[in-house]
């Protein structure tokens, strides 16, 4: 019943976003419509939508399930015989709504997008209209749309938008702002490199971002391999901070400086039935199935914190020591779980097959690819024979491959076939799998590591341990049992703080050992000093899902009319500069084409904003809107920024390009956006489906 619900739901937001893109196409259309009125020129139909109309309207005639050219033309004609009625009693323009809701046009006397040639003596056609009137005509589409998504603006503003504060929640490790260094640090006392949880962003390259939003966009904006100028505010220091990094492609293709957004200790609370069950699962799986939904978590270890930046590191030297996690309602009632900590990881950015991929491990010490959670009715690695806990023996020509060397692996055979041997349940399954174009099998990787089997590392530094093999499972270390790679990181940590150098590991050999017979050994691994300190820094987090949080809003609202048009304009001008920026960065190549939205792309993000509340889809609106109006005035044959690169010619040289150039460049226009259409739509569905 709660699945039904929620198709049913998902496709009331899919009808309400068809039925806003129609409005905003409406507005468009309704530009170019006015414009043509007030410059005599004769509108023969208004229509929105492509195809078949499914229902007209001419005054005179009234509404029809049909077109009704005939009957103005053979009303023309008896006009023309002075046996028709009154003039006033007919329209020359119907108004249609056709059969697929896509779009919309504006069929004037004398132009045709179809038929540039097209041409037409009468007095009020539209290319008898004088050049500027024109120019007009073309570009109150855009305008409207413009004017439209300033109007939004001001009403989201008079209402408030509550969105992401512009604060930073954490640092991804070796990022550009995990490793920038504050100017002036030590003068003003600052020992550790980079940003820190609970700074304010204040600005980026002078602008200043008022969402956290702005922060994303402001980095995937970057010109690339340029650096850019941060300023901010960190509590209990009484001047901002600036800090010059450049930012870096994400995995997804993107620009960013590598921090993530900021939450509060509050456990979300949950509208829906459906939503609910998730959110538990995901608390269940994190160990913190005993804390109730929207509860706080109030203190760790009986110590109070207020938000996720406090205690995501606060038990950094406990040696992975239990931690207790107290929760708190409204009413004051508090609960008590306990988790386990697991150990930050070492990353390392190494290149494999020409690619560049971070590789996690204790001290070279990296566990196998291993096939994590799968849904059997939804996962295409399921369907070819993979299970959750496979751990790859075989993938390709790797042995034992580390996540990092498994994913290069595969992905050096997209759109073809990779075999793969699996350990499952103490057997070997050989496997063909299939990888799609996008370079994927369809399995997510266990994440966890709560397995101690060793992968062939691709680091080669000298902090690494050496002498045990590839495949080896460890079983203990000095003397104490480990399951995975936690107890590792804390039976390692243990020993070398009780001052041992040398520490024995129990291994059992991998599968093909030598003598072809698995056995058991007892490996002496004897740890430099350099190992020693390394083990010593080593810190631990808490296993908490930080989205399983409230995130830490702030609401943009303006102070009064006045102020609320001001922030309508500004907003209005950002966008749109941000929309051309990124054609220029697409150019330059710091954005992929792959991760433009496509009509399709577009509406799933839309019923994702529609659960958000009616501000957020008017604030939605607002950007589609401007999109719109940017795209439709691209210097593109076809489009309105296509037509008005013929006027202008025409109005410099007194004559309009020829029939034969304006064929050519609608031609190649329409085959350009046809091309592009194709192309963003095959992105979205690609996304949509995982593949």
């Amino acid at each position: 019943m709660d699945s039904l619900l929620a198709i049913i739901t998902k496709l009331g937001d899919i009808a309400l976003i068809l039925v806003g893109f129609g409005l905003v196409v409406f507005i468009h259309e309704l530009g170019h419509f006015l414009a043509a009125k007030w410059a005599g020129v004769r509108v023969l139909a208004f229509s929105l939508g492509f195809g078949p109309p499914i229902i007209t309207y001419r005054k005179g005639l009234g509404f029809r399930r049909t077109s009704t050219e005939d009957e103005y033309h053979h009303w023309l004609v008896l006009k023309s015989d002075g046996a028709a009625a009154p003039e006033s009693r007919m329209s020359p323009t119907e108004y249609r709504l056709n059969a697929l809701p896509l779009g919309g046009y504006v069929k004037m006397l004398g132009q045709d997008d179809a038929d540039p040639g097209y041409r037409s003596n009468e007095p009020d056609s539209y290319n008898v209209a004088p050049v500027w009137k024109r120019m007009v005509i073309i570009c109150a589409g855009v305008t409207m749309n413009m004017a439209m998504a300033a109007a939004l603006y001001v009403a989201v503003f008079m209402a408030g938008l509550k969105t992401e504060a512009p604060v930073v929640g954490d640092v991804i490790e070796g990022s550009p702002a995990a490793i920038a260094v504050a100017d002036r640090a030590a003068e003003l006392g600052i020992t550790e490199p980079g940003l820190q949880p609970g700074d304010t962003i204040l600005a980026m390259n002078g602008r200043q971002p008022a969402s956290f939003n702005d922060i994303q966009l402001g980095s995937a904006m970057a010109k690339a391999d340029a650096p850019m100028d941060i300023e901010v505010l960190r509590p209990g220091l009484n001047e901002h901070l600036h800090f010059t990094l450049t930012p870096e492609k994400s995995e997804l293709g993107l620009l960013t400086i590598g921090i993530l957004p900021s939450f509060t200790n509050q456990v979300i609370d949950p509208t829906s039935n459906r939503l609910a069950d998730t959110v538990r699962q995901v608390m269940k799986d994190s160990g913190l199935d005993g804390a109730p939904l929207g509860s706080k978590l109030v203190a760790i270890n009986d110590k109070p914190v207020t938000r996720p930046s406090e205690f995501t590191r606060r038990i950094s030297h406990a040696m992975g020591e239990p931690v207790e996690l107290t929760f708190e309602t409204e009413e004051g009632h508090r609960t008590s779980t306990t988790v386990s900590p697991w150990p930050i990881l070492d990353v390392d950015t190494v290149r494999i097959a020409g690619e560049s991929r971070l590789v996690r491990s204790i001290l070279g010490l990296t566990p196998v690819m291993r096939v994590g959670e799968l849904d059997p009715e939804t996962s295409k690695g399921y369907a070819q024979g993979l299970r959750e806990g496979d751990l790859f023996v075989h993938l390709g020509s790797a042995s034992f491959p580390s996540s990092a060397r498994g994913m290069a692996e595969v992905s050096s055979r997209a759109g073809s076939t990779i075999d793969a041997t699996v350990l499952r349940d103490g057997e070997l399954i050989e496997l063909n799998l299939k990888v799609t174009r996008q370079g994927v099998i369809g399995f997510s990787i266990d994440p966890r590591y709560e397995y101690t089997t060793l992968a062939q590392s691709p680091t080669d530094t000298d902090d690494a341990i050496s002498g045990l093999r590839p495949g080896s499972r460890v079983l203990s270390i000095d003397g104490n049992s480990v399951a995975s790679f936690a107890d590792i990181a804390r039976e390692l940590q243990r020993a070398v703080a009780d001052g041992k150098t040398e520490i024995p590991f129990e291994v059992k050999l991998p599968i093909a050992s030598v003598d072809g017979i698995r056995e058991i050994r007892t490996l002496p691994i004897e740890l430099s000093s350099a190992q020693v300190d390394h083990l010593r820094d080593m810190e631990w987090d808490l296993p908490l899902v930080v989205n399983l949080f409230e995130p830490e809003m702030t609401v943009l609202k303006a102070s009064g009319p006045l102020d609320a048009i001001a922030m309508g304009l500004h907003e209005t001008d950002r966008v749109m500069r941000t929309t051309y920026l990124t054609f220029i960065r697409l150019f330059q190549g710091s954005i992929s084409p792959k991760n433009l939205n496509g009509p399709v792309g577009i509406v799933h993000t839309g019923t994702i904003v529609a659960e958000r509340g009616v501000i957020w889809l008017l604030f939605f609106f607002a950007l589609v809107n401007i999109n719109l109006a940017v795209v439709n005035f691209l210097p593109i044959p076809i489009t309105d920024g296509g037509h008005m690169i013929f006027l202008i010619w025409e109005q410099i040289t007194g004559k309009p390009v020829s029939v034969a150039v304006q064929n050519t460049a609608t031609l190649a226009g329409l085959v350009l956006i046809v091309a592009v259409f194709l192309f963003v739509t095959y992105n979205d569905i690609s996304r949509l489906l995982g593949s």
